[in-house]
């Protein structure tokens, strides 16, 4: 019973999360956001990419999903390793969880 319950809130929380991630990252948040990641990528070869949920798919959170798990899945997902050296790097943000994955 109290795994069931935890998965539950667990899930309001990352649903609640969702709508935060356009106040966590308003519009010029962002546009700096990438300003410093094209700045950053003049001084290397590796390819960055910032990904930000506010919360996981309901299948990760019903099966206990890590943040990292998730991390690994999109950094396939959205091919950031495939990059003329191979040397792209996600980093992802998840607010429900306040979890950082690189």
């Amino acid at each position: 019973m109290a795994g069931w319950f935890h998965r539950l809130q667990r899930l309001l929380r990352h649903r609640w999360t969702e709508g935060q991630v356009a106040r966590a990252f308003p519009p010029e948040v962002l546009l700096r956001l990438e300003r410093e990641v094209a700045h950053s990528e003049t001084r290397h070869t590796g390819q960055v990419r910032l990904c930000v949920e506010g919360g996981l798919p309901y299948s990760y959170i019903w099966r206990g999903a890590s943040a990292r798990e998730r991390a690994v899945a999109l950094f396939g997902k959205l091919r950031v390793w495939d990059t003329e050296h191979n040397n792209g790097v996600l980093i992802y943000l998840l607010l429900a969880d306040h979890a950082i994955e690189i």
